[in-house]
């Protein structure tokens, strides 16, 4: 077998005119399936430079407040462990540690440091999707206060009144007819109102709990918890809306 290719090959170096036509017909198929190889090669880097819109993506490229002192290296590490079934927690800068508390498709939930947590939360709208970022901070001596944003499919800043209404003081508490205290009364009381709101891994539901209870006055904090509604409830509806 060897000698017969060997010798095909001798052939046609020896003959001009098969030579000739071999060149020929490579020209011919080259020039027929430019189109088609073309056409594939494209459509192979595109799939590969499409980016997956998902919350681990979101995650490892958002830039949001909170997630600064986070490397996009270390936040792929920390996805990585979290669907190895393991938590990978990473000394912070300003001290304790980082880790994932919950990561799915489009919900994802950060511990960035022993007082703070960063909620990512995809959302749908229109014929697109957003992301819904809160950044919350606080613990058991600093009431909590969440800082709401939302970014648009390409991560970029979106103006969050479009899409968010925070609810009025008077929206977290019910005063039956009668009562002796006023919900004026109760803005005396609460003259800088601190909010935590938080996402749902389950659903496009944010929760909001008013958080003023370890900064007003004892005296007062009994008066207002006869009226304090546990938490308020806002459905997505490419916008949330606390209350009517």
């Amino acid at each position: 077998m060897k000698f017969s290719i060997k010798n095909d090959v001798f052939l046609v170096r020896k003959s001009p005119v098969l030579l000739k036509n071999l060149k020929k017909w490579v020209a011919v198929l080259t020039v027929a399936l430019f189109p088609f190889l073309t056409s594939l090669s494209a459509e192979g880097a595109g799939k590969e430079e499409s980016p997956k819109f998902n919350a681990r993506e979101v995650f490892a490229n958002l830039h949001t407040p909170g997630l600064e002192q986070l490397s996009k290296t270390t936040r792929l590490d920390m996805a990585d462990y979290w669907e190895a079934d393991s938590v990978f927690k990473v000394a912070g800068s300003l001290g304790g540690a980082s880790w994932l508390e919950a990561l799915t498709a489009d919900y994802a939930r950060v511990r960035v440091t022993p007082v703070s947590t960063v909620e990512i939360k995809i959302l749908p709208y229109k014929k697109d999707k957003i992301v819904a970022c809160l950044f919350t901070v606080g613990d058991s001596v600093q009431a909590k206060d969440t800082e709401v944003n939302f970014y648009d499919a390409s991560l970029r800043p979106l103006n969050k009144k479009k899409f968010f209404s925070a609810p009025d003081l008077s929206q977290f508490f019910e005063i039956p007819k009668g009562s002796s205290t006023s919900m004026k009364e109760i803005r005396e009381m609460v003259p800088f109102p601190t909010v935590a709101y938080s996402l749902s891994p389950e659903n496009t539901e944010m929760t909001a709990r008013l958080t003023v209870e370890d900064y007003i006055n004892p005296d007062d904090w009994h008066i207002i918890r006869l009226f304090l509604k546990k938490d308020l409830k806002a459905i997505w509806k490419g916008k949330y809306k606390f209350g009517n």
